[in-house]
């Protein structure tokens, strides 16, 4: 998983270079620059967007807790079967 994001950020610095430089020489500098910070930023949101829009709707995350002392699983304040308000955790 790590590797595969290093991966993906090296191409997209890669890529991200070689258009700043093809803009550079087509336009000129000052020009060039502009156009590639622009995209740059442009092409960030929107992988960012899609990225966050990616994992919704698919599941619902929640919490639910198992008691201690009984090992029942319910969700947030005391257990409902023993009144216990020891509690773990479950993701």
């Amino acid at each position: 998983m790590m590797r595969n994001y290093y991966v993906r950020m090296l191409i997209w610095m890669a890529v991200s270079a070689a258009v700043s430089f093809i803009l550079i020489r087509l336009f000129g500098l000052i020009i060039g620059l502009v156009l590639s910070f622009a995209i740059f930023i442009l092409l960030n949101i929107l992988v960012n967007r899609r990225m966050l829009n990616y994992g919704r709707g698919s599941f619902s995350v929640g919490i639910t807790y198992r008691c201690i002392n009984c090992g029942y699983r319910f969700k947030g304040g005391s257990c409902p079967r023993c009144g216990s308000k020891m509690k773990q955790a479950e993701f």
